[in-house]
């Protein structure tokens, strides 16, 4: 059993970054679907204004497929859970928003975890990204 769920994250994890590629949302939405048909929880590590998951899967392909090509890193698999380092490239450009991804897969749910590094020296505008867009407010 242990096995067919690694190859289950294996596949799920591989086919996100393909159906990204190839700007297919149906498959990417489809993908994340099978895998959490009762909750997608989905975190920018380090940020108050959270959102329903599957608001931010499809905001996320909507505002920015056309703008990132993804490139992986690596990917790391153990038990129920995977990390993977993601080089979000920006098309056009020789900029890049590194991440740093968590995925914990339970029955039925799967929680993502997000921590974004951004590009050196940008003059991009990062608000527009909903990982910068809302830094956490200082602690006392």
């Amino acid at each position: 059993m242990e096995q067919d769920k690694t190859a289950d994250i294996e596949r799920f994890m591989r086919g996100q970054v393909q159906c990204w590629n190839a700007h297919d949302k149906a498959g990417l939405l489809a993908l994340y679907r099978e895998v959490a048909p009762q909750r997608l929880d989905i975190e920018y590590v380090g940020r108050d204004d959270q959102a329903d998951g599957w608001l931010v899967i499809e905001e996320m392909y909507d505002k920015h497929n056309t703008q990132f090509r993804l490139e992986v890193v690596t990917t790391v698999i153990n038990g129920h859970e995977a990390a993977v380092h993601h080089r979000n490239c920006i098309v056009g450009t020789d900029l890049v928003i590194e991440s740093i991804e968590t995925y914990r897969f339970t029955p039925g749910c799967l929680h993502v975890r997000y921590f974004l590094e951004p590009p050196e020296a940008s003059a991009m505008n990062l608000a527009q990204f909903r990982g910068f867009a809302a830094p956490t407010k200082a602690s006392p």
